[in-house]
C-alpha cells in the first residue's frame, strides 16, 4: 500500500513545477516552451506532471495566477504603511534604482497575450485580470480617502486605470529598449505628480 500524499505535499509538488516552468518561460519564451522541459526539470514522471496541469496554457494561467495572489498581497503591504502615498512613491523609488534589465517573464506574458488575443473565451480571461487589477487599486485608494490622506479629483476606478495604463505601458517599454532610451526616471516622476494631482494628495504640515 503506497503512502497517503498530504495536501502540503501536493502543494509543494504544484510550486516547484510552477517555480520551474516560469524559469524555463523566461528563458525559452511561451511559444517555443512544451510540457517535456517541466518535466525533465522536475523529479516527477510524465503522468505526474499532468496531474497538476494539464497543458502549457493550465500551467501559464497558473503562473498568472500565483502572480495575482502575490500582487494582491503586495497591495495590502501598501495600505499597511503609515502614508499610503509614501509607500507609493517609494515602491517607484525602487524601479529607478533596479539595474536596466528586464524581466524576462514580461516578455513572455506579452507573447501569451498576442497569441491569445482572438480567442473570444481569452477576451474575456483578459478582462477579469484587468478588472481584478482595477479593483486592487480602487480599494488601495479608498484607504487612503478614508484616513484623509487623499481628497481625489477624479472617480477612484478612473485613476486606477490610469494607474496601471502607465504602469504596464512604461515596463513593457523596457522590454524592447532601455531605461535611458525612454527617459524611465523623468517619466516616473510626471506620472507621480499627475497622480497626485488626481489623487488629492494631502501633505502633512
Amino acid at each position: 500500500m503506497s503512502p497517503k500524499v498530504t495536501e502540503s505535499h501536493k502543494e509543494q509538488r504544484r510550486r516547484s513545477i510552477l517555480d520551474a516552468a516560469k524559469e524555463i518561460f523566461a528563458k525559452k519564451g511561451y511559444e517555443a516552451f512544451v510540457m517535456q522541459d517541466v518535466i525533465n526539470a522536475v523529479d516527477l514522471s510524465r503522468g505526474g506532471v499532468y496531474s497538476y496541469f494539464s497543458s502549457k496554457e493550465d500551467l501559464f494561467e497558473s503562473l498568472l495566477e500565483s502572480m495575482h495572489e502575490s500582487f494582491q498581497n503586495g497591495i495590502k503591504e501598501l495600505a499597511d504603511n503609515p502614508s499610503i502615498w509614501k509607500s507609493i512613491t517609494n515602491e517607484f523609488d525602487s524601479f529607478k534604482k533596479m539595474k536596466d534589465t528586464t524581466d524576462p517573464f514580461t516578455a513572455v506574458q506579452i507573447e501569451f497575450f498576442l497569441i491569445n488575443r482572438r480567442i473570444p473565451e481569452k477576451s474575456a480571461y483578459f478582462k477579469q485580470r484587468y478588472q481584478f487589477a482595477i479593483n486592487q487599486f480602487v480599494w488601495l485608494f479608498e484607504q487612503g480617502v478614508e484616513r484623509g490622506e487623499f481628497n481625489p479629483k477624479y472617480p477612484l476606478e478612473t485613476i486606477a486605470r490610469y494607474y496601471i495604463t502607465f504602469n504596464d505601458g512604461i515596463h513593457i517599454s523596457t522590454v524592447f529598449v532601455n531605461k535611458k532610451d525612454i527617459d524611465y526616471d523623468q517619466q516616473i516622476d510626471i506620472f507621480l505628480t499627475q497622480l497626485a494631482n488626481m489623487l488629492g494628495v494631502r501633505t502633512k504640515k
